[in-house]
């Protein structure tokens, strides 16, 4: 993970990308306090640090536009304001499409970024497609004085990407977030043209990710039977050194019928890969072992075993109240 408590924002500049391409016509150095941490809010914003990438290109790495304009930042400060306005002018250009809206572009040269236990420099690229109307608060002379105006919102998500130079013989760090799924593929594949620099990592995430969907959109479960399944499943990914489909179903599910297996194999055996613990200890925070009611009441279950918990955890159906009910055994009261 990247740390940016102590971070510098050496220079940075604001384009207007739209038909029209406005360019900034200053690289600006040393902001005042309020204004330096407000920009480095919005660069860093909810960026993914466990999902690095990398630049590619098919032919040559040379020919990737926002890789070699960002190097020669790396390797030159002082042209920071010719390769963002080359930045700018690559993104307009694969923006192109109705449904990508008009905004600003911050383009910042962070230092004194510490990634592990070293300081690195960073480049922030952030496009900004919405503003929103702030109250401008004054007092003057004991008079409030309020005022609407157009602002932006530095907690907001953005379509950003965050790159970190890992020294002349080590490829750029870069990390994303984009504002919605449908950005994805101008932002990250047309815009930047990157790709997941730890496959294994990215197909164990999605791999989990897409288990998880299945067995909890699956109506032939019962919902302790879902609490079984999704336990069973991190203890195969935590067990395996590869995720492989058939064994997955076999050692999860059993008897599944073919049916099921089917839909198991068609949406996960893409995933199949060498197991990634990193990814496994990120998708076990997202794996809550709870039962929701409309009661509003809800139980969290940690027993890993699946035979355990249908001895633990009765549900029955009341037939004097028309409602179903849980029963829960224990020995005492912790």
């Amino acid at each position: 993970m990247l740390e940016v408590s102590d971070s510098k924002l050496a220079q940075y500049v604001v384009h207007h990308v739209s038909d029209v391409l406005v360019l900034g016509e200053e690289a600006f150095s040393q902001p005042e306090v309020m204004l330096e941490a407000a920009f480095t809010q919005l660069a860093f914003n909810k960026i993914d640090w466990d999902q690095q990438y990398e630049f590619f290109h098919e032919t040559d790495i040379g020919l990737n536009e926002v890789y070699t304009y960002v190097k020669s930042i790396f390797d030159n400060e002082s042209s920071f304001l010719e390769q963002s306005n080359h930045i700018a002018t690559h993104l307009q250009s694969v923006s192109q499409h109705p449904n990508i809206k008009d905004g600003e572009l911050f383009i910042g040269l962070f230092e004194n970024c510490l990634w592990n236990t070293e300081m690195k420099k960073v480049i922030a690229i952030v496009k900004i497609d919405e503003k929103e109307i702030f109250l401008d608060v004054k007092n003057e002379q004991n008079k409030v004085i309020v005022n609407g105006i157009d602002g932006i919102n530095v907690k907001k998500i953005n379509n950003m990407a965050v790159i970190v130079d890992m020294g002349p013989d080590e490829a750029p760090a870069v990390f994303i977030k984009t504002k919605k799924k449908e950005d994805v593929i101008y932002w990250q594949e047309r815009f930047l043209k990157i790709k997941v620099a730890d496959e294994d990592y990215h197909k164990t995430k999605l791999a989990l990710t897409e288990c998880k969907k299945y067995i909890l959109k699956e109506d032939g479960f019962s919902n302790t039977e879902k609490l079984g399944f999704l336990n069973k499943t991190l203890d195969y990914f935590k067990n395996e050194e590869e995720f492989e489909v058939n064994d997955y179903i076999d050692s999860v599910f059993e008897s599944a019928e073919p049916v099921q297996k089917d839909i198991i194999v068609n949406t996960v055996k893409p995933y199949e890969t060498v197991i990634s613990e990193s990814a496994i200890e990120k998708a076990e925070k997202s794996y809550k072992r709870k039962i929701k009611l409309d009661s509003n009441i809800e139980i969290q279950v940690n027993v890993r075993d699946i035979e355990q918990v249908d001895e633990l955890i009765e549900v029955g159906y009341d037939e004097t109240t028309n409602r179903k009910f849980y029963k829960i055994y224990f020995q005492e009261e912790i």
